[in-house]
């Protein structure tokens, strides 16, 4: 592949700006699949610890994160997500606030930076540097 004029650039976000950047969305989408069926959108597990719901491709197992009408949406097809969409900001906006406090309660006590600090810090940051 000749890429003589393109540029790639990717973003870096300090550990605090990342919670902040997910919240200041009004809906997360998940384009993940899986191809065992087995694994989870972590992203997803993101989004809501910023109290924001999701439409999210629909796989095996994704229901174990993403229930459907509660803490998100989620779809089989371009066109479904497209109904989605125009539901959540056009037809129906209260549905998405809706949403939005079920995440809220639903993570109430399991916001990002909790998460964070109780499974994976310790991974990144030595303790020393706490």
């Amino acid at each position: 592949m000749s890429l003589e004029k393109t540029r790639i650039i990717t973003a870096w976000f300090e550990t605090a700006d990342y919670p902040l950047l997910l919240g200041s969305a009004d809906l997360g989408i998940s384009l993940h699949t899986s191809t065992s069926g087995m694994d989870l959108p972590m992203k997803v597990v993101d989004m809501f610890g910023c109290g924001l719901p999701v439409c999210a491709a629909s796989f095996e197992c994704l229901s174990e994160l993403v229930v459907d009408g509660k803490n998100g949406l989620t779809f089989s097809d371009s066109d479904q997500l497209a109904d989605q969409l125009m539901d959540l900001f056009v037809r129906k906006p209260s549905y998405l606030e809706e949403l939005r406090k079920n995440v809220i309660e639903e993570y109430k006590d399991r916001n990002w930076e909790k998460q964070w600090n109780n499974t994976i810090r310790d991974i990144f940051i030595s303790p020393q540097q706490h």
